[in-house]
């Protein structure tokens, strides 16, 4: 990702995990845990291990040359062959014969993606430290504005009542859903890769199976029951759950940037020097944040689709769909974490406006409030009944550019019914809020 969108984009901490430099430390790190797993099985000399992890566990620049193997890779296909090349050459410098077991029985694409469940083993901790965060702001919110009411809305137009707090609940159970699915990734997905040329690990006879249990257990991996170069499901599993993060996130990221419109000014994002301005408008106080994981939620269903399809691969290992994860996976995770972080500094400086929300619920001259009348005249005259009585008075009250209530009050029908005071009562908001506090109680509960 470029160093000038990172910003808005990613997050430090997930862009070292996907640098080039840490991409070859995870692929020396395979390396080494190879040899040693091999030597633990007896498939080669312990000595030999010993050189070959100490040479691996060098600096990566001492050991690696960057410049060469970026253009090595261009000529080879993937990173792995020149990688191995110049590491060997390395080990060889310090003992010749431990070089003639680095890489012993793998292939190039074993230690790729070995070194890409390694990068998604790091990244899957810094989202679930992250959603912890994330949790724990929009329960602070929830628990905060729990009585906030404030005007529900369906298709952008005012609906019912609800609180701020059960808006946020929402946030907080989805967040806590996102959190689950990481957790769950990190027990059951983060699989080693071993197979050697096409998945039979042929070159090591009959000791593949130990090898392969002791290679996963070396990086603290799971160990596959069989070689997955050419099943790309864990791959797919791991971004189709970032993916459902980012788009959670974008649902957040929409509710509160509309709810910062001029005209609504419910909510706003932190605000500090330098942030959400405009080139030529002094007065703005732009959603910024929203904006990044907006584009976020835009831009990784595109990888995704890059994704799903590198499920179809030819045969035992692949021509293109394999390479194209490449891209994609890197970016997915950059893209996640950098939306949960705008989202975390959004959740804990969220500025809420609560006279707002009062007005809000005020301008529609109780219109918003018709249902609860028409619920509480249902038993008395049948809900149809209610329903055109109601609905007259609305159309009435429109026409004469009054409250309903007014209106109401003055309506011979409803009258008969219901007193003043209780008229009052049903076009409290406070008294039409459903069982909103039970699920709030539920989520909270839950998480």
């Amino acid at each position: 990702m470029s160093p000038l969108y990172a910003s808005l984009f990613s997050q430090a901490e997930m862009d070292a995990i996907f640098s080039d430099h840490a991409l070859v430390g995870y692929m020396l790190q395979a390396e080494a845990a190879l040899a040693q797993a091999q030597a633990k099985v007896g498939v080669i000399p312990a000595e030999a291990a010993v050189h070959i992890v100490a040479v691996a566990n060098q600096p990566v620049t001492d050991v690696i040359d960057f410049a060469a193997l970026a253009t090595a890779t261009g000529l080879a296909g993937n990173i792995a062959i020149p990688l191995v090349k110049q590491f060997t050459a390395a080990v060889k410098a310090v003992n010749e014969d431990a070089s003639r077991y680095v890489h012993w029985g793998a292939t190039s694409q074993d230690i790729i993606d070995t070194a890409a469940m390694l990068q998604a083993k790091a990244g899957l901790a810094i989202l679930e430290a992250q959603l912890q965060k994330a949790v724990a702001a929009t329960m602070q919110l929830t628990q905060q504005y729990r009585d906030q009411v404030m005007i529900g809305r369906t298709w952008l137009q005012q609906g019912l009542p609800l609180s701020f707090g059960h808006k946020t609940a929402r946030w907080l159970s989805s967040l806590h859903r996102d959190l689950q699915r990481v957790q769950q990734l990190q027990q059951s997905t983060l699989t080693a890769q071993l197979g050697g040329a096409v998945g039979t690990l042929a070159s090591l006879q009959d000791q593949g199976s130990e090898v392969v249990k002791a290679f996963a257990a070396e990086l603290g991996l799971q160990a596959p029951d069989c070689t997955w170069h050419g099943e790309r499901d864990r791959i797919v599993e791991i971004a189709h759950v970032l993916a459902t993060l980012t788009g959670n996130l974008g649902k957040m990221a929409r509710d509160w940037s509309l709810m910062m419109q001029t005209e609504i000014a419910e909510v706003f994002e932190p605000t500090a020097k330098g942030r959400g301005g405009s080139s030529t408008m002094p007065h703005k106080r732009n959603p910024v944040a929203a904006a990044s994981i907006l584009a976020a939620a835009n831009r990784v269903p595109v990888l995704m689709s890059s994704l799903y399809q590198s499920l179809v691969q030819e045969h035992e290992r692949s021509l293109g769909p394999w390479h194209a994860e490449w891209l994609a996976l890197p970016e997915i995770f950059q893209l996640a974490s950098g939306s949960l972080a705008r989202a975390i500094e959004v959740f804990e400086g969220l500025d809420v406006q609560a006279h707002n929300m009062q007005r809000n619920l005020d301008c529609t001259q109780g219109l918003i409030m018709a249902e609860a009348l028409m619920m509480a005249l249902a038993p008395k005259m049948g809900r149809l009944n209610a329903h055109h009585v109601v609905e007259a008075a609305c159309k009435q009250a429109v026409a004469e550019k009054q409250h309903l209530l007014d209106t109401v009050k003055n309506n011979a029908d409803i009258t008969a019914i219901f007193t003043a005071a209780e008229l009052d009562e049903i076009f409290n908001p406070q008294h039409y809020l459903g069982n909103t506090q039970a699920q709030i109680d539920a989520v909270l509960q839950r998480v």
